[in-house]
Formats: structure tokens, sequence, C-alpha cells
């Protein structure tokens, strides 16, 4: 995926308002009629945690005009089912201690029982990939799984669901459970970990996960659709959306035609290579199926862009008339093909096996020519599917196998595009509001303690654009869940990548200033800073157990307001004569450079952006780095994966940081 390479700023907080009724709004009706018998929704079970000191509102399905009754503890409510058997019942807030049997009862006579329900803290776990790393792929899965049993901590996983308008209910891929070596093996490690160190603060309280994340995501997934369709630089996206959950076959066939149009466009030197009088003799050869950057090919090791196949294939006049299906298996990302220099078939989304049913009278007697155009925006691009599922199916006859050299011509190259082609919003995990629509708002209601939000990876190339996206992203959420000031703690993004030995710019550091920005303005946020547990050749380290007791022990201060030293960040910095220094809080009385008399990675920018790494010297609370005139920025870790040996007496590190000096110093 390819996002607007310059995001207009728009204000987001106008979606505000409609988000909390977002849910209600976008829900479509229930996708098979009401049965003649009472349901909840299978967010709530037996085992599940609800948010003491907080209203709650359950809902779910009943014969129309059936009166519904809940009761827990000491509550009652009542609710009446409408004319499309739906019913929605609110919970005054829960009291502290409670727990039993939640009874949901109907006047015709039905009635569920919730066994085992708790009053306790619910926490909500998102984000991509680092969120949604289980625990049984982590270091030392099994005692981590042994040493849930018996901690006051509940699980609940929603399933993977990408949807075009927001779902009424939760699909769960783990119902609400105990947490123990049976559940957690496949539940989020981070999330499990800041349980972990919650729980042994004694927050008084059982605690509840729910963990709703998919690796790979992008923020706007997240968003809600009346939110981001604020923003000028995403509403023609949302437009798109809304018409692909109208009607699917009308917007894919629109998206087609408009990703073909700017193909034209963008690979102008392509326009007859489709025909089959095209001379193709000098074009190189590659086997399919496969990645062209797993060719062999060093030319195509890391090409992204417009790609072109041809192959032709001979065929007796029996075979040709009888009905066929050019099978092409999945093809990364977007594709379009021709037959005879005819279009038959082209598909947006590369998770798609390519099945086109060709037309009666278009194959011929002898040579037929097949040609690819492969539209790939990042990654691996080319035929993805198994050698047998590349073939020409014939009926009632062998299929013709189409695996082995086809001629290959590189098109336009994604760096020298103009204009990026037209976005898919339904291209899920990278679309916008499709997890939202899924995964968030079918949580409509449930109430909660907090959020732990470990996104951005996927970002890295739009930082400039984060800290908006950000900030709007958790305004939206707790819009929706109906509490301004629900503690948000983030994530930082940690070390990742080469190392450089010179200093210069790098998109990770930016996202982590961006990430550092968004929560310094916000009381109710908090960051985990990172930095220091990232393997460099790894995007998914494997040892979560301190990435999550970070995020435990910035949700205990900032959720429960316990007295906790953050990760220490800078104040300002000051010019002098003999030297510039950069103050710090939350440092515990002393900063602590480990391993050297210097911390390192601090560098000085001067007017023109021209940076340099220099010796700082740790004094208290302070560091002093040498003085310079033309210095007007101190930036610190500013590199993908840092060599970093600066923390406070918390044993946390330093954040990363850009900041500006005064001008004139």
């Amino acid at each position: 995926m390819i996002r607007k390479t310059a995001r207009r700023a728009a204000a987001i907080g106008a979606g505000l308002m409609a988000l909390t009724s977002a849910a209600s709004a976008q829900a479509p009706q229930a996708s098979q009629a009401p049965q003649n018998a009472l349901k909840i929704d299978p967010l709530f079970g037996d085992h599940m945690v609800l948010q003491r000191g907080k209203p709650v509102s359950l809902r779910g399905d009943a014969p129309a005009g059936t009166t519904i009754t809940v009761r827990f503890g000491t509550a009652s409510v009542t609710a009446k089912a409408d004319s499309g058997g739906q019913w929605r019942a609110t919970l005054p807030p829960v009291t502290d201690g409670a727990s039993g049997t939640l009874e949901v009862s109907a006047s015709d006579g039905s009635r569920l029982a919730l066994k085992d329900v708790v009053a306790g803290d619910v926490f909500l776990c998102s984000g991509q990939s680092n969120m949604d790393l289980s625990v049984g792929d982590t270091s030392y899965p099994k005692r981590t799984a042994e040493e849930g049993e018996g901690k006051p901590v509940r699980l609940f996983k929603v399933k993977r669901t990408a949807s075009p308008r927001a779902e009424r209910f939760v699909t769960p891929e783990q119902a609400w459970a105990l947490a123990g070596p049976e559940t957690l093996p496949g539940f989020s490690a981070a999330c499990w970990h800041m349980a972990r160190t919650m729980a042994a603060a004694n927050t008084g309280a059982p605690i509840g996960l729910v963990q709703s994340s998919w690796g790979g995501t992008s923020i706007e997934d997240w968003m809600a659709p009346a939110v981001l369709g604020q923003r000028p630089d995403y509403a023609a996206d949302i437009k798109r959306l809304n018409a692909f959950a109208s009607d699917p076959k009308a917007a894919t066939a629109e998206l087609i035609a408009a990703t073909d149009a700017w193909a034209k466009t963008a690979d102008t030197a392509a326009a007859n290579w489709h025909t089959p009088a095209f001379d193709d003799r000098q074009w190189p050869q590659m086997p399919l199926p496969g990645t062209w950057e797993r060719s062999g090919i060093a030319a195509l090791r890391a090409f992204d862009g417009l790609m072109w196949y041809r192959h032709s294939v001979e065929l007796t006049a029996e075979q040709a008339g009888k009905p066929a299906i050019l099978r092409l298996g999945r093809i990364d990302e977007r594709d379009q093909v021709w037959v005879n220099g005819h279009v038959v078939g082209a598909t947006l989304l590369g998770s798609e096996p390519r099945a086109y049913t060709l037309p009666a009278g278009l194959l011929r007697s002898g040579r037929n020519h097949i040609v690819i155009r492969v539209l790939d925006e990042r990654g691996a691009g080319g035929l993805i599917g198994k050698a047998g599922e590349l073939h020409l199916e014939l009926s009632g006859a062998p299929s013709v196998d189409l695996s082995g050299p086809w001629r290959y011509q590189t098109g336009s190259e994604r760096r020298n595009w103009k204009t990026p082609p037209p976005f898919v919003p339904w291209a899920a995990p990278r679309g916008v509001s499709m997890l939202w629509n899924g995964m968030i708002a079918p949580l409509d209601g449930f109430a909660l303690k907090g959020i732990a939000w470990y996104q951005g990876e996927t970002n890295t190339a739009e930082a400039a654009t984060y800290a908006e996206l950000l900030d709007g992203w958790a305004a939206s959420w707790r819009s929706f869940f109906h509490d301004p000031a629900l503690p948000v703690i983030i994530a930082q993004l940690p070390g990742y990548g080469p190392r450089s030995a010179v200093p210069g710019d790098n998109d990770w550091a930016r996202l982590r200033e961006a990430q550092r920005l968004t929560v310094a303005k916000d009381p109710h946020m908090g960051l985990a800073v990172l930095i220091d547990l990232g393997v460099s050749y790894d995007i998914h380290p494997a040892h979560k157990d301190e990435v999550g007791a970070r995020l435990g022990t910035e949700m205990l201060r900032v959720a429960y307001g316990r007295p906790l030293l953050r990760a220490p960040s800078p104040v300002k910095a000051e010019a002098a004569p003999d030297a510039i220094r950069v103050r710090f809080t939350d440092t515990g009385g002393s900063l602590i450079a480990y391993g050297s008399h210097e911390a390192a990675t601090f560098e000085l920018c001067d007017t023109a952006g021209k940076c340099r790494f220099v010796p700082a010297q740790v004094e208290g609370d302070t560091v002093r780095l040498p003085a310079d005139a033309s210095a007007r920025q101190v930036r610190y870790a500013w590199q993908g994966s840092p060599p970093v040996n600066l923390y406070g007496k918390s044993g946390l590190p330093v954040v990363p940081f850009s900041l500006p000096m005064p001008p004139g110093l």
C-alpha cells in the first residue's frame, strides 16, 4: 500500500459528536432474522469482567415486542425488543466487588444465565503485530502461561474481523476465560504482562483484558469513518468504502476502472504491451509462479511498481472450443489480465486467488497470448500461488499447465510515480475503518478502565501526519467509550533497523517523536518507552515481559494515580557561552550513563538541518553538550535502532527526542 505522500492538515474533532452514535447509525440489521429465542452479544458471557463504577450496556436479540429484564447483584433493568427483534439494556454503574450470576430473562419465559461474572477493571489492548504477538510465540511461553494460574485476570479475544460497515456483535476468537496454561498461549503477550504487573501492584479488583489487534495494520484502519471522513485527505476513501458497503460489485468495478486509468497514465511506454501483435522476443524470462524479488534477478530485489508478464500457449481446435477458466493463484497485489488482447479480469486484493472465466470464442486454435499487469506497492510482488494453481482449466479435458518461464518487463517504478494509484479502502488490514467496523464498533457500550495501544510500524512512512492521526484516534475512542479522560497508554516504537555511524533522518525516529509529543500534551495519556527493548534485525522481538511491565507501570501511574516515575524526558535546552545544557524531568534525582562517562547518540543540528554527533556529559538531571552558536536543534537516539545508555534511577531509558533551541543563542 502507498498512502498519500502529503496529508493535508485538517480538523478531526468535528467527527467526534457523530462518533458517539456511530455504531447505532452505521450498524446493519442482523445478517439473519432474529431467531425466536433470547440471544445476547457474545461479548457477554460466563467469567466476564464488568467495569466497576461505570454503566454497562448489554444487547441482543429476542422476538419483537418482548420485554427483557437484566439482573446483576442488586441492579435490575428492563428493555423491550424493537420491531427488528433487537434489544439493549443499560445497567447502572456496577458496584465495586459485585460478583455472581448475571441473568437475562424475557417475557416469553426464556432465560439466560451468565455465571461467575465479576466487577473489576477492564482494559482494551489493541494495535498491530507487537500487540498481537501471543504468549505462545514469545520467550519462555510455557513458564509464562503457567504463571497465569490463580492470577485475578480474565481474558477475551476478538477475532480478526474486517467489515465495510459497523458490526453489531463481536466475533470472539476466545470467549471470556480465566488466565492460565490453557488460555494464555494464544493471547497477547504484551497485554498479559501489563496485567500481571498491575495485579502484582494490588489494584484491588479483578482485571479483565480484551484483546482486539491485527498485525500489519495502519492507524487509519482503526479509526471510525465518521471521524476519518472529516479529513479532506480521507473523505474520498470513506466515500468509496461506504459505496463498497452498499454495493461491493459496483464499487469494485469502479475502482478497477480507476486503477486501469491511472496505470495507463503512469506507464505510457507500455501502451501496446497487452496486444497479441507486440513483439516480446527481447524481453527476459522469469519462472512463474513466484515473486520477482526471489527470482534471483538482482535488478528486481527491491523493485516496487508495475510489472508485465507475457506468455503464449498452443491449443488445438478442440481445446480452444471448450469452456475455460484461467487460474493464476494469488497475485501480490493488484492485477489486470488480457487474453488475445481482450481484458478477461482484474482483482484489487492480493488475498484472492485469481480465476477468470474466458468468454466463448476468445481462445483459438494455435497460439494464444496471455498478458498480466501486476501493480505492487510494497513488499514482495508477483504471482505468489503454488505451481499447480497456474493453469488453464478446460471443461471436460486436462488442464494446460502454465507454470514455467514467462517473458517479463518492468513498467514504471513506484519511486517515479507522480501520484499514487487509487487507494483500496477495504483492503484490510491496511485500508480505512475496516477494523474499527469489525473489531471496535461491536464493543459499543462496554465500559473500560483504560486502553493500551501498540501500533505505528505500518505508519512510519507517514510520520509527519501521525501525531495528528494519533491525537484524533485517541479522542475518538474516548468519545466512543463515553469517557473523555479515559487513560490511554502508548507503546513507543522500540529500536529497529540498522545502526548508522553518521546522523540522518529516520522514519522510525520521526514516528517516535510524534508519539512523544502527542502524549506530552495529554494528562490522561502515558508513554511506555521501549527504545532499548528492540532488536535491530527483528521487528517482532520475543521478549514481551518487559514491554508489558512498562505498559503496566504507566497504566498504574495514569489510571490509578500511583506515584511512579515515568521515563526521563527533556524539559528544555539552554545555551550558554561554555555549553549547551539539556534539562530532564523524572530522573529520580540523577541520570545515569551506563558503560561510559558519556551519553551516546546526542546530536546538534544547525539551521540548514545538518547534524553531527557530539559528546554528552551527565550532570545530575542535566546533560551538557559542547557550545555551538549555530545549533538550533538537539536530537537524542535519532535512528532506527540507536545504541542507548542513558537512563533514570527508575531503570527506564530516556525517551528519544528532537528538541528545538531558541534562535539567537
